[in-house]
């Protein structure tokens, strides 16, 4: 990937999530986040964290659809961390990110 690629994917990437942001309906908050922000180095996977206020089965169902959606859109490896809001204030996720990441919703 060339670093021109590298500096476009991030908003690719957020552009895709924001036109179908209804498959996202059941998170509150949305993160890209790891290689795929570094221009310096190529990613080799997209990581995203998805953070939810009150867990139910249809988180389930939307998780499989957001993964084969996104999946099948790029060619790289999609890994989704999954949150409550309690666990991501707990684990304190983004904090350790050190501000590296990209709030998408």
């Amino acid at each position: 990937m060339d670093i021109l690629t590298s500096f476009n994917e991030p908003y690719r990437l957020s552009s895709l999530i924001n036109r179908h942001i209804q498959l996202f309906d059941s998170f509150d908050k949305i993160y890209l986040y790891g290689s795929i922000l570094n221009i310096e180095k190529n990613p080799n996977d997209i990581d995203i964290l998805l953070i939810y206020s009150e867990y139910s089965s249809k988180i389930i169902s939307d998780l499989n659809i957001i993964s084969s959606f996104l999946a099948n859109q790029n060619d790289l490896p999609i890994h989704l961390t999954v949150l409550s809001i309690k666990e991501e204030n707990e684990t304190k996720f983004l904090k350790r990110l050190k501000h590296n990441y990209l709030k998408l919703k």
